[in-house]
């Protein structure tokens, strides 16, 4: 399967928000309410993809397969700010019929590349609780859980972050 892993453009992102509530349909049905899922706001989506284009301090990066997006991942200043962390490696998202073969470890390394010829020492990742592939991976990755928000409400802000040590590698 062959695809490229480049940064994302402001032509992208309304192929972004389409690629989000598709990951997000095939990922989080059942875990967050059908009625986000099947109401998914298009415009406020690439509205945000749109402002984490154009903060310089983040890049977005987007998988393309066939002239189509497939994924995508963010790394940089933390979208959400979390404790004393100064990166992240965020949003890391594949369609489910491009994961399984390397993709994502591809994205993973690209973050954390960035992170270390950055001068950055460690970062985490947020991910859903009840996302048991992400954080099957994640923790494949080298994440040591550091944090796991308790069930309360709605499952959809229920977050596990991780944390990761820069090693020379």
């Amino acid at each position: 399967m062959e695809y490229n892993i480049r940064l994302a453009n402001k032509e992208d992102v309304n192929n972004l928000a389409k690629l989000k509530q598709r990951v997000w349909d095939e990922t989080y049905r059942g875990i967050y309410d059908d009625d986000i899922i099947d109401n998914f706001d298009y415009a406020k989506s690439a509205n945000t993809f749109q402002n984490i284009i154009d903060n310089v301090s983040i890049s977005l990066y987007v998988v393309e397969s066939n002239h189509e997006l497939v994924g995508y991942m963010s790394v940089g200043v933390p979208i959400r700010k979390y404790a004393d962390y100064n990166q992240e490696i965020g949003l890391l998202y594949l369609r489910k019929d491009f994961q399984h073969q390397g993709i994502g470890r591809e994205l993973f390394n690209i973050g954390y590349d960035k992170i270390k010829n950055n001068g950055y020492d460690n970062f985490f990742i947020s991910c859903n609780k009840y996302n048991i592939n992400a954080r099957l991976f994640y923790e494949k990755m080298g994440g040591k859980l550091i944090h796991e928000d308790e069930d309360i409400g709605n499952k959809r802000y229920i977050q596990s972050k991780y944390h990761y040590d820069i090693k020379n590698r």
